[in-house]
């Protein structure tokens, strides 16, 4: 199949919504990107064209509907979920869950052939007995207590249902490990962000990242390629979270998880809506995700974890002296 003219980024705002629109846009040869948020980023000004488009609305899926057929979208990338929880958890979940049911009917009604979607080897969820790897195969089982992770599982049932309706469209679910970099924030990158990293005592899990440039190849490949199916996007190899620590020269601040979540559980709540639980459980339990598939599509990530994890701690070093 011949890669999409046009190409259409919901969540235009997120980390991987605003880079894959810089290049896609920077291609070139035809390629039109389409952004699609409540704002549009300052640096994609004059760049990428911008349609304003709640996906909360209940009118949401005719307007996109008619927007898609309007500017002839062939592909479109969902990227339209939230960063970090909110205390709105109502909110939250309009946004990822019913937010997808609307744009999915938008695509099946514009007829748009090719889907990717961003996901999170976080659904898998973190419990003693996974194994040491989980593969794509493997059943979502989320976290109980983490509110965007259940929404976000909803949601992957939800394309898949509607990618087995659709056998004519490629739909692609690309489902990343927590991403590490030079430029890339989120809740987990400011948990170890500074000098001393609050650890969960008696536990010393294996970890994975992947950097943010494969993340984005792995995205971009997608867009332009025909790769149907799921796929864990992750860095090649693991280690414990003592040894990123020191590698980082950061120092770890071990507690007991009953009192950990007992002195986190108010300011935890007031910021993510969320227990302590929903986020210190994945420094607690194994949820590693095989890549093989990924990297037999996309090929091989350029950075190991181990590089990812030193690709960011270099990056914020660099910052202290601007």
């Amino acid at each position: 199949m011949h890669a999409p003219g046009c190409v259409a980024i919901t969540g235009l705002r997120s980390f991987v919504g605003q880079r894959l629109a810089e290049r896609l846009s920077a291609r070139g040869h035809g390629l039109r990107v389409l952004g699609i948020d409540l704002r549009r980023p300052w640096r994609l000004e004059r760049r990428v064209p911008f349609e304003r488009v709640d996906l909360t609305d209940p009118s949401a899926n005719a307007r996109l509907a008619e927007l898609f057929a309007r500017e002839r979208v062939e592909a479109v990338v969902h990227t339209a979920f939230r960063r970090d929880p909110t205390p709105d958890l109502e909110a939250d979940h309009e946004l990822e869950t019913i937010g997808t049911l609307h744009l999915l009917h938008a695509c099946a009604a514009a007829k748009v052939s090719r889907l990717v979607v961003a996901s999170s080897t976080m659904l898998y969820g973190p419990r003693p007995d996974n194994p040491q790897y989980l593969s794509e195969s493997h059943p979502l089982r989320g976290h109980p207590d983490a509110h965007c992770i259940r929404n976000r599982v909803e949601m992957e049932e939800l394309v898949a249902e509607w990618g087995r309706k659709r056998p004519d469209a490629d739909v692609t679910v690309l489902r990343c490990a927590w991403v590490m970099g030079p430029s890339h924030w989120d809740r987990v990158v400011r948990h170890f962000a500074g000098s001393l990293v609050t650890t969960v005592l008696g536990y010393d899990p294996l970890l994975q990242f992947v950097h943010e440039d494969d993340c984005l190849d792995a995205f971009e490949q997608a867009v332009l390629e025909r790769r149907r199916g799921v796929y864990n996007v992750v860095a090649p190899g693991a280690l414990p979270l003592s040894m990123l620590l020191r590698l980082a020269g950061k120092t770890a601040l071990p507690a007991p998880a009953p009192l950990l979540y007992r002195i986190r559980d108010l300011a935890s709540r007031t910021q993510t809506g969320d227990p302590p639980a929903a986020f210190y459980d994945y420094l607690r339990w194994l949820w590693l995700a095989e890549g093989e598939r990924a990297w037999n599509a996309f090929g091989e990530p350029v950075y190991s974890t181990r590089e990812a994890w030193i690709s960011f701690v270099a990056s914020r070093r660099m910052r202290q002296y601007r």
